[in-house]
């Protein structure tokens, strides 16, 4: 059982490491070395829980799709409707992309290895459907097509994703969110983070394809995260 215990723990530092380094690097700019120092093990260690880099980048990309999937099915589930809930599964998106070196690394892989994993479809089946269900409920425009309204979204969310590499991922450690450095538009002001600036757009987009002002959908149900 100790043994059990230990070589769950040092399979789960070696993702940590692992996923932080594809995050950094990429497939290619990393190596098993690279790995292996940020996770404080030998070669020989990682290599008994995993032969091969691609074996890594399935364990990195099993974790950042399992998170993403939780965090998919606590927005679909929300008392709200159909419009709200694909809000706020763009928002826990790019909060996931934001926080989780994970989901990242996840993202970066599956942009970076051809037939693999693709971490979209961890979330992006359960938006589409959610908008063909608003647009079926009247909470779209009737020439609005779903499918566009989904892979705006799509872009949206690489938007944030390409955003959180250029400034170096999560921030950095013992930083409070109020405390965050944003990047100014103007200089001397400060800009709102990447999840409110989505939030921003996400809302203008939906204001600008639903029917129903901004008043009167945002009394459909709880206000999403």
């Amino acid at each position: 059982m100790v043994k059990q215990e230990r070589a769950a723990c040092t399979r789960r530092t070696v993702v940590r490491a692992a996923a932080a380094e594809f995050d950094r690097g990429g497939y290619d700019g990393t190596s098993l070395q690279r790995i292996c120092r940020a996770a404080g093990i030998s070669t020989g260690a990682l290599t008994f829980h995993f032969p091969t880099k691609d074996k890594i980048a399935c364990a990195v990309q099993e974790r950042g799709d399992a998170l993403t999937r939780a965090e998919t099915d606590r927005a679909v589930a929300l008392p709200a409707s159909p419009l709200r809930r694909a809000r706020a599964l763009v928002l826990a998106i790019a909060r996931l992309l934001e926080k989780e070196t994970a989901v990242r690394a996840a993202a970066r892989l599956s942009r970076e290895l051809p037939g693999g994993a693709d971490w979209a479809q961890a979330w992006l089946p359960q938006l589409r459907g959610l908008l063909h269900q608003a647009h079926a409920e009247g909470q779209l425009r009737a020439a609005t097509d779903p499918r566009t309204v989904t892979l705006l979204a799509a872009y949206l969310i690489a938007g944030v994703d390409a955003h959180l590499h250029r400034r170096g991922g999560a921030r950095a450690p013992g930083l409070q969110e109020s405390q965050e450095p944003q990047e100014s538009v103007v200089v001397g002001e400060e800009s709102p983070g990447p999840v409110e600036q989505l939030a921003r757009v996400w809302d203008l987009v939906l204001y600008g394809v639903s029917p129903a002002g901004p008043a009167q959908e945002r009394t459909q149900g709880p206000a999403a995260p």
